[in-house]
């Protein structure tokens, strides 16, 4: 007996070992993939920066202070690219394990705000390049690659996904740009199934659900409310009883379905929608549905 336990203890120990191990394989590709994007990234702004120069010093013999603009956004841009890759080097003390998730990616956030900031000032002027569109695919590329790591502070995992305030309030993270974030606030319990099930989620939302802190739902800006009801559909009280009413929403009213057969005239088992006793409750009782 104590040799089978022994056996199972070391195949238990084995697996959290190789899946500890694979993991961290997989952290150290994405250090690599962002590194040497990077890499590139550095390579284009120092380039657009220089053709930003070029063009402008030869142009009519003077340069706007619309021009100014570009110059110094498009230098900060590269200027930033060369710190960001400075601290996504691997001998780098800012690249520990416990810190990466958290500063790396927001290093990438500062690195997004200062390329929009160069792409705002051309944008204004006029001034397009091919090389800013190049540039703007490498910082995707990079997101695509951060939303891959599972950390509660890392917001482009968090792209939707459903996080909860201190008062309660479950929110919807959506992107809205690179190293852009809103939070989309549900108006109640309702509107967060309905639009799960509208998502082909299933039928529990708390699997997207993340807790995160005060100081990462502060990051992102609030944005309009999302507001959806079970208007014109079949729902039942979540649970495993047998006896449970099917009701039909319909004018704000619950009316419920006094046959088992009627379910097929608005849909179909398939159109029932299970919610919380919560919703249920929160229509008043309308005539049943004989």
């Amino acid at each position: 007996m104590m040799i089978r336990f022994l056996r199972t203890t070391a195949r238990c120990i084995l697996a959290v070992f190789l899946l500890s191990s694979l993991a961290s394989w997989a952290a150290q590709d994405r250090r690599s993939v962002i590194y040497d994007l990077g890499m590139e990234l550095e390579r284009l702004s120092t380039s657009l920066a220089q053709e930003s120069f070029d063009h402008f010093k030869g142009w009519n013999g003077t340069i706007s202070d619309q021009e100014q603009a570009i110059l110094f956004k498009s230098e900060a841009f590269a200027a930033s690219c060369r710190l960001f890759l400075r601290l996504t080097e691997a001998r780098s003390g800012y690249y520990r394990d416990d810190f990466l998730r958290t500063n790396i990616y927001n290093a990438f956030t500062y690195l997004a705000g200062s390329f929009s900031d160069a792409e705002e000032e051309m944008r204004k002027g006029g001034v397009m390049p091919y090389s800013l569109s190049d540039c703007r695919k490498i910082l995707s590329r990079m997101e695509r690659e951060f939303s891959q790591w599972p950390a509660a502070d890392n917001l482009a995992y968090l792209d939707q996904r459903y996080v909860k305030a201190r008062d309660a309030t479950v929110y919807l993270i959506e992107r809205s740009g690179i190293g852009n974030y809103v939070r989309l606030p549900f108006k109640n319990l309702e509107s967060l199934w309905r639009y799960n099930y509208d998502r082909n989620r299933g039928k529990d939302p708390w699997k997207y659900l993340v807790e995160v802190s005060y100081n990462t739902l502060d990051k992102m800006r609030k944005g309009r409310m999302i507001d959806l009801t079970f208007e014109d559909r079949m729902v039942i009280e979540q649970g495993a009883r047998r006896d449970r009413p099917v009701y039909l929403i319909e004018g704000g009213k619950k009316r419920g379905l006094t046959r088992a057969d009627l379910v097929n005239r608005y849909g179909g088992w398939s159109k029932v929608y299970e919610v919380p006793r919560e919703v249920i409750d929160s229509y008043p009782d309308g005539d049943p549905i004989l």
